[in-house]
């Protein structure tokens, strides 16, 4: 039975009551070297932690539990709570691989957690955006300046004519999250929900300003004579010179969609070579299928009113509505239900106000759309 505990631990698949026997099992001497085993074979990615005892362990993982007791209603609780089990299983192999392969506890290293907006510098080191920082340290001499949500690199960094190696921070953007970054040229750069941007601290003047997304961003691109912005991802890219537009590029879309609001923009496919132009008020389609690139004329307000906190849905499929509502509330949804896939819906939601249920509960009253939540998951009947 115990041996099952650790396997659902280290697998995180474990429940409340699995965890709450771990503990119990783990007052044992024997039970908890038997557990410091299975870490050594099953994680190798060990950060130095240092005089972390038993007694430590079990007033984490304790704590940990009464939290996520009290916090059972909350969304996405099970997630969170995972990434406590993984963080806890990182400090029962503290203790076993620093005295074991001496490991030089050098590294200030911070677990993210699972709604946790993450900075990561080009030397791996993890730093957690809160509202409440004003100065974030990236060295000794070296900060930036950051405010109600947005990071600014624009006056701290200045243009550069000779980069021998360009420094390249990235920012991890959760689900349930938005975030704004101004580039070290003047950039401004939304990012939405479960978004990954990388960026180079400070751009080379003689070469393209190259940036690299996973997700969607609105980009308000700064002008700059002779020297094009290119936003890159594994399909194809977007070649701007100034400005305004919106990039959606989610790994599990089938689609990556451009809509462009102001100036002019060229998506250049990788796989058969060929630049595609977008003039204002066209919405252009890569077909990740077929490697095929569509134009759609379109009001492009219903497609970047998510910088201001709202969400449009015109004519939108169900399953859409679905996809989008996971990814800003950070749920999990699983639709049962058994609608007309040509069925479309309409609404206009104020994500900064209106939470996951009062969502649900419009979609309830105006088009009879039955739910529940289970097991922290919000299941359509």
């Amino acid at each position: 039975m115990f041996e099952k505990l650790i396997i659902k631990f280290i697998s995180q698949t474990a429940n409340l009551e699995d965890l709450t026997r771990l503990m119990k099992y783990l007052e044992d001497k024997k039970n908890l070297e038997t557990f410091k085993s299975y870490i050594k074979t099953n994680y190798y990615s060990i950060y130095a932690m240092q005089n972390i005892d038993r007694k430590d362990i079990l007033d984490v993982l304790q704590k940990r539990i009464s939290e996520e007791k009290s916090k059972i209603s909350r969304k996405n609780n099970y997630k969170k709570f995972f990434k406590y089990a993984a963080l806890l299983t990182l400090f029962f192999s503290m203790g076993y691989y620093y005295n074991t392969f001496q490991i030089s506890p050098q590294l200030d290293l911070i677990i993210p957690e699972e709604d946790d907006i993450v900075l990561t510098t080009s030397d791996g080191r993890n730093i957690i955006l809160t509202e409440e920082q004003d100065e974030i340290e990236i060295e000794s001499k070296l900060s930036l300046k950051k405010k109600s949500g947005q990071l600014n690199y624009n006056k701290t960094f200045q243009a550069n004519n000779d980069v021998k190696e360009p420094v390249i921070h990235s920012i991890n953007v959760p689900f349930g999250k938005r975030f704004k970054i101004v580039l070290s040229d003047g950039t401004l750069v939304h990012l939405n929900s479960g978004s990954t941007f990388k960026y180079p601290v400070v751009f080379d003047n003689k070469k393209a300003r190259e940036v690299f997304l996973k997700g969607e961003a609105f980009f308000d691109v700064a002008e700059r004579k002779n020297q094009v912005f290119s936003v890159n991802t594994e399909s194809i890219n977007v070649e701007v010179y100034g400005t305004q537009f919106n990039f959606k590029n989610y790994t599990e879309d089938n689609f990556s969609d451009v809509v462009l609001v102001s100036g002019s923009v060229g998506l250049y496919s990788k796989f058969n070579k060929s630049i595609t132009k977008l003039k204002p008020g066209i919405k252009g389609s890569f077909n990740k299928t077929d490697f095929t690139i569509s134009q759609d004329k379109i009001n492009t307000s219903l497609y970047t009113s998510w910088i201001d906190g709202q969400i449009i849905f015109r004519n939108e499929s169900f399953e859409n509505i679905l996809t989008k509502l996971e990814r800003l509330y950070n749920v999990e949804i699983i639709n049962n239900g058994k609608r007309d896939p040509s069925e479309t819906f309409n609404a206009k939601i104020d994500i900064d106000v209106e939470d996951i249920n009062e969502v649900l509960s419009y979609f309830k009253k105006i088009y009879n759309i039955n739910y529940q939540t289970f097991n922290n998951k919000i299941i359509i009947n």
